[in-house]
């Protein structure tokens, strides 16, 4: 069985290399004042990560930052906490052809549209999210730190896996807010 699961593995990340050797984006390292449309990606099995995403959306929508977020679940049937709204979308697994590629609608919808940041806050065992990661097309890609996925984000932050949801959030925004290259400073 272990066999079976390595080679899985392997095939899902040969995939995702050559989903990201496809795309080409305009790189760019934007500090917070800079950003103006976020897309989220994040673990929503849990109905805390919703409410704290739910908290965070909030924010950034009275920074006036424009916010799309796309919750990933494993359950079987979407949880109960999760239902689309404007800025809320929903995936698992089954939205998902046999190579990984998106095959519903909204999210394609999500990975196609114009983001600044895209951040993925979700573990690093998530992965129909890194494949969703490296169709994305946003300036900057920010994620948890893996040793697999160096290379398909622009900023990762190391932290903890004991770190709750809303700790990884203060994490992300304290240093995208380190970031200081306004232009208009100059």
């Amino acid at each position: 069985m272990k066999i079976y699961t390595e080679l899985i593995g392997a095939v899902r990340f040969w995939f995702l290399k050559r989903a990201e050797k496809g795309i080409s984006r305009q790189k760019s390292l934007l500090g917070y004042s800079q950003i103006e449309s976020i897309g989220i990606i994040y673990d929503a099995s849990l109905e805390e990560n919703y409410k704290q995403i739910s908290i965070l959306v909030k924010e950034l929508i009275q920074d006036q930052k424009k916010v799309k977020t796309l919750g990933y679940f494993t359950q079987k049937k979407m949880p109960n906490h999760c239902f689309s709204q404007l800025t809320f979308e929903f995936c698992d697994k089954k939205c998902f052809l046999w190579n990984q590629k998106p095959g519903k609608q909204n999210v394609k919808d999500f990975i196609n549209s114009n983001y600044d940041v895209l951040i993925d806050l979700t573990p690093s065992s998530f992965y129909h999210v890194k494949y969703l990661m490296a169709l994305s097309k946003p300036q900057m890609r920010s994620g948890i730190y893996a040793d697999k996925y160096v290379d398909l984000y622009d900023l990762m932050l190391q932290v903890d896996e004991n770190n709750s949801l809303k700790q990884i959030i203060e994490h992300v925004f304290y240093y995208l807010k380190m970031i200081n290259n306004d232009q208009k400073n100059e």
